[in-house]
């Protein structure tokens, strides 16, 4: 246990002096702004998790902003700049590095990756700050809005979505090329479990279990194609599932290899955050998402919150206990 609170404490002082390496080269003695403003930051000095992770901080900041009246601003330049794919829609959230500058008394950093306890919309109230540099990966809407069923709460969450983000001609363009019919999903999440998908769990299986969980799967995607008379776009992080079912079953795959954000190592074009895009949207788009839950697969939020977003039907098909992550 006190070695788990030095590890937690050394981590802490690391991401501070992180911080600090980077924003006192922009420091100032002057005052930054009129008004009080949230800043939410996505620069590569720290990990956030995937591309839902950081819509969820997003989404969630920009509540935050909503609800204090506060001004809000997105810097997302690492590993890619966000408004290739997602530009202004209701808000001008646009800032650039140059422009966020620090104040020794009226600037905050509040990082909150991975912290699930926190209430930032108090933080931010109760704080003297007048600009808020943010490093989020979390959906904090339950914390805001206690009380509020699941459904309401989505209808929030999708229409602060929808004021802040609209798709680039490129995005729009790219899914056009890929499916202008009507059709349904079928996502699924292993993470490392089939030993081609680098994330942050390691767990791998034996190649038995991997050949049987293949089966129980195409078993699962037979009934879903069952269900229905429109085609069937099957999405996953694993390249070997995605050619199995595509060599087994009648459905169809957006190209590319899947890969995570976060292990982003650069050396390459747009090609990858694209894939990444147009798998979340093309899943926006579906007029039905199945997610597909074979023990010891994994949770994901990824269909989930592409189903909040597209306000489409999102159907868990779950088999005994999955392993959260």
């Amino acid at each position: 246990m006190r070695f788990k609170l030095l590890r937690k404490k050394l981590s802490k002082v690391i991401k501070i002096g992180l911080f600090l390496r980077h924003y006192l080269k922009q420091s100032t003695l002057k005052s930054t702004t009129n008004t009080k403003r949230i800043i939410i930051c996505f620069d590569g000095i720290f990990p956030h998790g995937g591309l839902v992770d950081r819509l969820k901080g997003i989404v969630s900041f920009y509540e935050v902003a909503k609800l204090l009246n506060y001004e809000f601003y997105i810097q997302f330049d690492d590993p890619f700049h966000l408004d290739v794919f997602l530009k202004p829609n209701k808000v001008n959230w646009r800032i650039q590095r140059k422009d966020i500058k620090w104040h020794l008394t009226k600037t905050r950093l509040l990082y909150v990756v991975n912290n699930f306890e926190i209430n930032p919309l108090e933080v931010i109230k109760q704080s003297n700050a007048d600009t808020f540099i943010v490093y989020a990966n979390i959906d904090y809407f339950k914390t805001f809005y206690k009380g509020i069923g699941e459904s309401d709460l989505e209808d929030k969450w999708r229409a602060s979505f929808n004021q802040l983000f609209a798709k680039t001609k490129l995005l729009k363009d790219k899914i056009l090329e890929v499916e202008t019919d009507k059709y349904i999903s079928i996502h699924t999440r292993f993470t490392s479990l089939m030993g081609d998908f680098v994330d942050s769990s390691k767990k791998t299986i034996s190649e038995a279990e991997k050949q049987e969980l293949l089966n129980k799967l195409r078993i699962e995607v037979k009934w879903v194609l069952k269900q229905t008379a429109y085609k069937c776009y099957v999405f996953s992080d694993s390249v070997r599932f995605l050619n199995y079912i595509n060599s087994n079953e009648a459905i169809h795959l957006v190209e590319g290899n899947p890969f995570h954000m976060d292990n982003y190592k650069g050396g390459s074009t747009l090609d990858k955050h694209l894939k990444t895009m147009l798998d979340f949207f093309m899943l926006v788009n579906s007029e039905a998402i199945y997610f597909l839950k074979v023990s010891p697969m994994y949770h994901s939020s990824f269909s989930k919150y592409a189903a909040i977003i597209g306000n489409k039907p999102f159907n868990v098909i779950s088999k005994a206990d999955s392993y959260s992550a």
